[in-house]
């Protein structure tokens, strides 16, 4: 494996092998987990493994982060060394593969907006992606209320959303967020990797976050004009003004 290719990687601990390398558990090829750091957090997945060494500060050392990946939790490198210690949780699985029930698809490189305002995956989508939409479905229409869904698990469906909570449902939808995360907008300017990418890319500011997923934007309101879909929360399929937005994507999408 490349890991300069592929800078979303961690290493579990422990041996030489991926057999011997048990620190977290004897996890296999490719799990993935949410690591935080602070306010930070993103998806990361098992490419590489390693000895290690004894505790440091009391604390036993059992995953090593490829240094891209600590640098874009703002994680100080300092040359490899001990950077001390981050929380890791097991990614919920994608809502299309389970809690949502799966996801309509359809043909063609993009998103689509169907006519009861729920939204279809292109066939080819990664599942992520496909989990991203189901969750999405799952809440298209709910009221807005400032402050709405913060708090509550995020398979819990609240009786209202604001954008903050609203992205993070549709994200821990796709597996890339643990069960209690509970992100402001301010916080989703920090989260994932810098730039636009490939099927999901989240704008941030302090006061909003809306994101497109497979070139279908997920808003909570219709910012581009009266023929942007709903007039709440859900799937519009106009581009938006982005200035004063920092853009981020999920790592590997």
């Amino acid at each position: 494996m490349n890991l300069l290719k592929e800078p979303d990687s961690y290493a579990e601990l422990g041996g030489t092998t991926f057999k011997t390398a048990t620190a977290l558990g004897g996890l296999a090829y490719e799990t993935p987990l949410a690591i935080s750091w602070k306010s930070r957090s993103l998806v990361a997945y098992k490419r590489d493994i390693g000895l290690g060494g004894g505790p440091i500060d009391g604390q036993p050392r059992e995953i090593d982060l490829w240094w891209q990946l600590a640098g874009s939790l703002g994680i100080p490198y300092d040359d490899g060394r001990w950077s001390g210690t981050v929380q890791i949780a097991v990614v919920s699985p994608a809502c299309g593969a389970g809690g949502a029930g799966g996801v309509q698809t359809s043909t063609g490189p993009r998103a689509t907006l169907l006519a009861d305002d729920e939204a279809a995956a292109p066939a080819n989508a990664p599942a992520a992606v496909k989990g991203i939409i189901a969750a999405g479905n799952q809440i298209v229409g709910k009221p807005y209320v400032y402050g709405g869904g913060h708090g509550l698990p995020l398979n819990q469906i609240a009786s209202g959303y604001d954008c903050s909570s609203s992205v993070a449902h549709l994200l821990w939808g796709g597996g890339l967020l643990p069960l209690n995360t509970d992100l402001t907008a301010a916080e989703f300017e920090h989260w994932g990797l810098p730039g636009p990418g490939r099927w999901v890319t989240i704008y941030a500011s302090v006061n909003h976050v809306f994101m497109y997923v497979a070139g279908l934007r997920w808003d909570t309101h219709n910012a581009a004009g009266p023929d942007d879909g709903l007039p709440g929360i859900g799937w519009h399929p106009l581009v938006r003004g982005d200035a004063g937005f920092v853009v981020r994507h999920p790592a590997g999408l």
